[in-house]
Order: structure tokens, then C-alpha cells, then sequence
């Protein structure tokens, strides 16, 4: 039987920038994705001292950077439910509602991995979901690798995805892009210095529109 291959990558995307673009596409790629949804994070809980503009115009400027790269899509349930935005519960109702035999592998960098332990419910969604681990510093390869052997998740060149879940596969890439942050796109913002090599154009028409994340 043919499984749907769903990639799940989650952020603020305060604002989303062409590194997303460009991780969503290497990984879809690299692991034969059928496709990537991208998990806008409305109320995220672990950056509540972050004033963040309004979800529907981060939703706005996601969708504006995707529209042009099909298979990469964005997800909405995190705007439409109450409360905070934990990722355990965008992953039950993204179960529940999943096409038989669909598997989901949740893309995060090395960085965030790391902190996984202060996600609610993490060891579930260690066990319930494959994890690709992009590997942002190589120092970090042997820190992911320890946690995961700590945690009881399989991963390396054995792993196989006949398998079920659980499971972690390591990646790494070379890019330009890899290193981009949306806080260096907001500072920049805020100097009025240029943008537009890091974000996509139709982003921002939307940023230069509004005055977003300028000064004043």
C-alpha cells in the first residue's frame, strides 16, 4: 500500500522567510514528501513576552510565500482553536483527520529539537510521529543523538521507514540560507534597511503595505 508522506513544520513565522521556503522544499525532496504543511503557531506559550502581530497577517504573508511552490501548504488549526498553541494538540486532531496508512514526519532544527523537553506531552510526540532533525551546527549532532538514545528513539543508518513510528532521521545541508533568522529580517525592518533578499517579494509588499515591524 502506498502511504501519504506528510511533512509538518511548525513556527510563528514572524515573518516566514526564504530559509522556510527552502527547508520545506530540500526536505520534501530528501525524504519523497508528498507534502509539507506549514503549522502557523497562533498563541505560541513559549514566547508569550513576544509581542507577535496579529495571526491572520502572519497567516497572510505565509500564504503569499508559498503560493508559488506546490506541495507546500499552509495549516490553519492553530488559528481556529482556543488557548494556547500546543503542538500535542495540532497533532491529535491532525491524526484524527489523516487519510489511512498517512505518516507524519515533523521537521524541526537541531536548535529546537534540543528544548523538546519543555513541549507539553513531548515524549508522545516523540513516539508518535517520525522526527527529521535538521542539523543547524554540526556540534549538535552528538547532543540530538544523546537525547534520543536517552529517550528510547531509534535513528541512524538502521532506521528504516517500514518501520512504524517512533524514529528520527539526522539531515544536514549546505545553504546561504540556513543561518537567516526572522529577528535579523525584523532588526533590519526596523533600521530601514533592505529586505529582499531574504524574504519573498509578494512578503514584502504585504511588510512595506502596513510599516510592519518598522519603527515609529
Amino acid at each position: 500500500m502506498t502511504r501519504h508522506k506528510t511533512g509538518l513544520l511548525g513556527g510563528t513565522f514572524n515573518p516566514v522567510h526564504r530559509g522556510h521556503i527552502e527547508l520545506g522544499l530540500k526536505i520534501k525532496t530528501a525524504f519523497g514528501l508528498d507534502r509539507v504543511l506549514y503549522i502557523l503557531s497562533a498563541r505560541p506559550p513559549h514566547k508569550k513576552r513576544q509581542t507577535l502581530p496579529a495571526a491572520e497577517l502572519r497567516l497572510a504573508m505565509l500564504q503569499a510565500a508559498l503560493q508559488p511552490h506546490p506541495g507546500l501548504e499552509t495549516c490553519e488549526l492553530e488559528l481556529r482553536r482556543q488557548g494556547e498553541s500546543w503542538t500535542i494538540d495540532t497533532l491529535r486532531e491532525l491524526q484524527a483527520a489523516a487519510a489511512s496508512g498517512e505518516r507524519f514526519y515533523f521537521i524541526t532544527g537541531s536548535e529546537g529539537f534540543l528544548k523538546i523537553r519543555t513541549w507539553k506531552e513531548y515524549r508522545r510526540i516523540l513516539r508518535e510521529v517520525y522526527f527529521i532533525v535538521v542539523l543547524r551546527r554540526p556540534e549538535h549532532r552528538l547532543k540530538v543523538e544523546r537525547l534520543l538514545r536517552e529517550e528510547g528513539i531509534p535513528f541512524g543508518p538502521a532506521l528504516l521507514e517500514a518501520d512504524p513510528p517512533p524514529g528520527a532521521f539526522l539531515h544536514s545541508y549546505v545553504s546561504d540560507y540556513l543561518e537567516l533568522s526572522a529577528t535579523a529580517i525584523r532588526r533590519k525592518r526596523s533600521h530601514g534597511q533592505d529586505v529582499s533578499p531574504y524574504v519573498e517579494h509578494n512578503v514584502q509588499k504585504i511588510m512595506e503595505e502596513i510599516k510592519l515591524y518598522e519603527e515609529g
